[in-house]
């Protein structure tokens, strides 16, 4: 009896203790807040939930290859990127070389094991470095950059190399990232890498740190189709136009509005939306870092990144900035601009903006069955066979999706849209969709 007593008042004591530990963390709770911006006004007009992307999430690598010596497997998965961008995350770079050569720059420090994240464009070395990794240096090098390499076989600590678009630049950080630690990362993601095989297409592209790397073979991948949301115009109008918007015209299903400063236009027929700022001065100096920083803050204020975006394509003439939609981490085009958010940014304000009105909502089933893709090499040798194409002119190759707008019978109550899985070929500076051993 006297022991059941005491059995009692043990139990009784942790969930004492029990009791007090759970009042503790409900007290100290933080809620993890990594995808909203604190920053964000609710008092803004938005075209959707007001909830802010993480500039990582948009302006990011589109794929990631591990290569060891002639082993060479890779990935296009965005939680696999991210864990590997992640571990370069406000590091601290003790020191910075700058690579430069007449024709084609040499890493001669550089391992035969190493990590490439691939960017589907250039991007200014100054804005990532500083705003998107957060990297503390006392002065942040320029040069626009299409690949990272990450080397953790010469030393303890990882070194760095962001290689310039024309291949003749190179930035060279030794940081303060450990290289276990980034390897461990890199065991972590090697469940998901695929064989990889890489591409030379000119003499640019004869290094091994310059080819183009895709999947030796395509996922067998689906055609996926979703009931379609529409944006809606008023509150686009709201963003962009404000409280003086005049509706000016409609002509043909494209519908004009303007204010005392800009003009829009909507075409329902394709489903866009375009807009000039005609108060901007055409003849500004461009400057592309800030045209990135300035329109990923603003389509991000009024919820703009209303499916998964990504910085896709940058015009260092024209100043124009390029985020794509992607689809199960495969960018998807469409021949309208309907997969894509276009924006200029002007000395104050947006210049130019233009989007697709779409996106996407249910997934419903698609009677379309997907082509089996041809792979990677099947391609090249096509390309390289087509007297038509100057195969020296392709700078990038990648499996994505082509968007449609299906108009049949398998639901006439909603609208839908289909994504079709096709390659597509970088060619001549412009994406364009492969068929048949030819470019469209």
């Amino acid at each position: 009896m006297r022991n059941r007593e005491v059995i009692k008042s043990i139990i009784l004591f942790i969930l004492v203790l029990i009791s007090i530990f759970m009042t503790y963390r409900v007290w100290t709770f933080t809620p993890e807040l990594t995808d909203l911006e604190s920053d964000v006004n609710t008092d803004t007009p938005a075209i959707g939930p007001k909830i802010s992307k993480p500039i990582d999430s948009v302006i990011m690598p589109f794929r990631m290859i591990n290569r060891n010596g002639t082993d060479v497997k890779g990935t296009s998965n965005a939680n696999d990127i991210k864990k590997i961008t992640n571990q370069l995350l406000n590091k601290d770079v003790e020191k910075v070389d700058i690579l430069s050569s007449a024709s084609v720059v040499e890493l001669a420090d550089l391992s035969e094991r190493y990590t490439i994240l691939d960017f589907p464009d250039s991007v200014p070395s100054e804005m990532y470095l500083n705003q998107v990794l957060g990297l503390d240096m006392s002065t942040y090098p320029k040069i626009n950059f299409n690949r990272i390499l990450v080397d953790t076989k010469s030393s303890d600590k990882a070194t760095v190399y962001l290689l310039s678009e024309n291949k003749q630049k190179a930035i060279k950080l030794k940081t303060s990232m450990k290289s276990h630690e980034f390897d461990q990362m890199n065991k972590e993601t090697a469940k998901d890498l695929k064989p990889y095989t890489g591409i030379i297409t000119n003499e640019m592209t004869t290094s091994e740190i310059n080819q183009i790397y895709v999947p030796e073979a395509a996922d067998n991948m689906s055609v996926y189709r979703y009931v379609s949301n529409h944006i809606s115009v008023s509150d686009l109008n709201d963003v962009i136009l404000g409280d003086s918007v005049i509706a000016r015209s409609k002509d043909n299903q494209v519908s004009t509005y303007n204010n005392n400063t800009g003009i829009s236009s909507v075409n329902e027929d394709k489903q866009t939306y375009r807009y000039s700022n005609l108060s901007e001065d055409e003849n500004r100096q461009k400057d592309i870092s800030k045209g990135i920083t300035n329109s990923f803050k603003f389509i991000n204020e009024h919820a703009g990144f209303t499916d998964e975006f990504r910085l896709f394509d940058t015009d260092q003439k024209t100043g124009k900035v390029d985020y794509q939609m992607f689809l199960n981490n495969y960018p998807v085009f469409n021949d309208n601009h309907l997969a894509s958010i276009e924006a200029v940014w002007g000395r104050d304000a947006i210049n130019e903006y233009n989007r697709g009105l779409i996106t996407t909502g249910v997934a419903v089933p698609s009677k379309k069955k997907a082509d089996e893709l041809p792979s990677s090499e099947e391609v090249r040798f096509a390309l390289a066979s087509n007297a038509e194409i100057d195969f020296s002119k392709v700078s990038n190759m990648a499996i994505g999706y082509d968007l449609s707008l299906p108009r049949d019978e398998i639901d006439n109550l909603q609208d839908t849209i289909e994504f079709t899985p096709k390659w597509y070929i970088k060619y001549d500076g412009e994406w364009k969709r492969y068929e048949n051993g030819g470019l469209t």
